[in-house]
């Protein structure tokens, strides 16, 4: 039996926002129980397409896409996952032909839209209940995506938490039940300012779990908690007596700041024992510092997460290709990107000139030979470099202008580093045009650019990149500095998906329109402070590992001997992956926000150590086609790498990067060779001019003019001698012609 101060009319907004807190978990426990019943989605997937994917979808002032019944379909699987599984409700559903569900969808939300007064909701549900096998329940479901603030699912839970004082009672999911819970979800969200789909939730939390034990309804904890303050000491090193006086009483206590995880699945691979010594060594003489600077970092984490969770997909900047040479509206994007790592420059490009770029490159399949891709029976990311719609972009003038301006937010701390910012250089990557109810180009939360180099000396440690982060000192490191990263080797172990060029940016150009959830990217916008604490999670270890307070600072202790254990990182892999029970204080399930919704020539931008994912399911109703699109600055690798790329682009074969990876890049000496309509030097230039030229390693850069000093020129000699040794001096600078 309830509490009764966690009764509807007597429940507080702090408690209402524990309990709320605590459904994430819930499903997440709920779903490793469970299996799939009509499909390979776990009820944890299935919760983020109801609560996240769909309403993203339909929940929006602009123009919403049809719910198909594939829509309907998910939603059903959803309920009959979440409650009470009845075996011939999915049948009667998937029996309804795809028109008649667009089209008594459609009636049923035009006529809730226009109708104001109390029951417009009940007019709309009898509208989707002509459908077959959608009753007043499955009914408000449906209606509840379209409008989540004041529509709420007919849930068992919700009945009995809002209608019958928390007791169970048979239910008839008549109109005048809904009429009753619609009225009941109204007067609480009056009273502290909720919405409906947030009353849903925490009704399933209290109908199913209640409130835990160890925290008693005044939010205080109770001296049984498993993680109450002991006399176990912790490391002499941590120093934990000045890290406790820092902490407020607040942060204890409070399961609004609280994630009830574990770290049991999946267990860290244990690395060779030579890891446990490198970590000692980055650490030494700094363990005091290090650890202080950890819980320095554990609050900002906290406070971060919350402020990212309620601004969602707003939280990432963005600018419009004309107002790049505005300088007020350029300082809020530079310093709004600086802090998120992530950005959307919108239309670089004209949607039309985007859209020909697709359908040159579908011709140009549709002509060839087949081309291989992944996955191999469907290819949807093809092995594909030089087809007419990718040389033209690379070359294309404004995306080249838009890379000068990006890649100036960066800087460099060593006036001597040879880097050049104002020359982008092209990186040929592929194509991905993925279609709709695609699950196989799914990507977890991750960073590319190395995985257990970032710990290693001959990796980034050769650069000093994150030392600062190492000697406990994480807020003095600077993401941006371009210099520290001149000398870092990303790959150790000839990784299958390394990149040999060094890249101030990440992106993809969108080539058609793509709404969160449609195959998009999801993001974790806090740069600064995932890198901080993704280098440092190796170093401590939970005093418990699991329980309320499991990501309370007092749980975690610097590891008085480090294990070879790195979170998430394995040699030759190439990526660093991220994960809820892996990285617990990243908060993942809140942080990782979709990037909004992008149209095509739309330009999606990512530092190299921003932490990001591809949607798990493609829930669009058409394919999403984006051209990879990194922006390179010019430096001596890069020219370097330019030289074999070059080659590659000539003689029609796969780029350098992918010329003889594993997998499905096979590569090999076929690639483009005998393509019909491969583009040449001449359709570079047509496309992008002497820039153009240049930016492929096709024309030398001019010495004389436009050079931004004494460092620029050198580099700028260095590249003409690297690319054309037999017109410069690589060594002196530019000679003219050879005899």
């Amino acid at each position: 039996m309830l509490d009764k101060s966690l009764l509807p009319n007597n429940i507080t907004l702090k408690l209402f926002k524990q309990a709320l807190g605590r459904y994430g978990p819930l499903i997440e426990s709920i779903s490793s129980t469970k299996a799939p019943k009509f499909g390979p989605n776990t009820l944890l997937e299935l919760d983020h397409f109801r609560y996240h994917d769909a309403i993203n979808l339909f929940f929006s002032e602009r123009t919403r896409p049809p719910m198909t019944l594939d829509h309907v379909r998910t939603l059903v699987d959803w309920k009959l996952h979440h409650g009470q599984f009845r075996p011939n409700l999915m049948k009667l559903v998937s029996s309804n032909s795809e028109t008649v569900v667009q089209s008594t969808i459609q009636d049923a939300i035009e006529k809730y839209r226009e109708n104001s007064s109390e029951t417009k909701a009940l007019k709309a549900l009898a509208i989707l209940n002509k459908l077959t096998g959608i009753g007043p329940a499955t009914a408000s479901l449906i209606l509840s995506v379209y409008d989540p603030d004041d529509v709420i699912f007919f849930s068992d839970e919700a009945f009995y938490w809002l209608c019958t004082d928390g007791q169970t009672s048979p239910i008839k999911y008549t109109s005048k039940e809904y009429k009753k819970l619609s009225a009941a979800v109204h007067s609480l969200n009056e009273r502290l300012g909720t919405s409906a789909v947030d009353v849903e939730r925490v009704a399933y939390v209290l109908m199913k779990d209640s409130l835990p034990e160890t925290i008693s309804t005044d939010g205080e904890t109770n001296p049984t908690s498993p993680i109450a303050p002991t006399s176990d000491a912790q490391p002499a090193q941590a120093d934990s007596s000045t890290k406790k006086a820092k902490r407020k009483k607040s942060d204890t206590g409070n399961i609004m700041a609280v994630d009830f995880l574990s770290l049991q699945d999946p267990d860290p691979i244990p690395l060779p024992e030579r890891f446990a010594k490198i970590k000692r060594k980055l650490i030494a003489g700094n363990e005091k510092a290090v650890a202080d600077s950890f819980y320095r970092l554990l609050s900002q984490l906290r406070k971060e997460a919350d402020r990212i969770a309620a601004a969602g997909s707003d939280i990432i900047p963005t600018i419009d290709y004309i107002d790049i040479h505005s300088p007020t509206k350029v300082a809020v994007f530079r310093d709004a990107l600086k802090k998120r790592g992530v950005a959307v420059i919108r239309r670089v490009v004209p949607p039309n000139v985007a859209m020909l770029w697709k359908e040159e490159t579908l011709e140009y399949l549709l002509h060839n030979p087949p081309a291989k891709g992944f996955p191999a029976n469907d290819p949807q990311l093809y092995e594909l470099f030089w087809s007419p719609g990718q040389v033209r972009a690379r070359a294309d003038s404004r995306l080249l202008e838009v890379q000068r301006f990006i890649m100036n937010i960066w800087h460099s701390n060593n006036e001597d580093a040879l880097v050049s910012s104002n020359h982008p250089v092209a990186y040929a990557d592929r194509i991905r045009i993925r279609k709709p109810g695609d699950t196989s180009l799914a990507s977890g939360p991750h960073i590319d650019n190395g995985s257990v180099e970032r710990w290693e000396t001959d990796g980034y440690g050769r650069a000093g990149t994150y030392a600062k982060i190492f000697q406990g000192r994480w807020e003095d490191y600077d993401p941006w500095d371009s210099s520290t990263r001149l000398a870092v080797t990303s790959d150790l172990y000839n990784g299958v998906s390394s990149c040999s060029m060094f890249r101030m940016f990440q992106g993809w150009l969108s080539l058609s329109p793509i709404a969160p959830g449609s195959g998009s990217l999801q993001a974790c916008p806090m740069l600064h402070l995932t890198t901080a604490y993704l280098l440092l999670r190796p170093f401590f270890s939970p005093r418990f590992p699991s329980g309320p307070n499991f990501l309370h600072d007092n749980n975690w202790n610097l590891n008085v001997a480090q294990t070879s254990i790195i979170q998430g990182a394995v040699p030759g892999c190439g990526i660093q992956e991220l994960s809820r029970a892996l990285h617990p204080h990243l908060r993942l399930h809140k942080t990782m926000v979709p990037i909004p919704r992008v149209e095509p020539g739309d330009y999606v931008l990512w530092h190299p150590d921003a932490v990001h994912a591809v949607d798990a399911v493609h829930t669009g109703l058409r394919d999403a086609g984006v051209l990879y699109v990194p922006a390179c600055p010019l430096t001596q690798t890069n020219a370097l790498y330019l030289a074999r790329q070059r080659k590659a682009f000539l003689l029609g074969l796969p780029a350098p990067d992918f010329a003889a990876s594993g997998g499905f890049l096979r590569g090999g000496l076929g690639g483009e060779r005998e393509f019909m309509g491969r583009p040449g030097v001449q359709d570079v230039n047509d496309a992008g001019g002497e820039e153009g030229l240049r930016s492929m390693g096709l024309l030398p850069w001019d010495e004389r003019r436009g050079i931004a000093g004494r460092v620029e020129r050198e580099l700028l000699r260095l590249a003409n001698g690297i690319l054309f040794p037999d017109r410069f001096d690589l060594g002196v600078g530019r000679k003219g012609r050879r005899g």
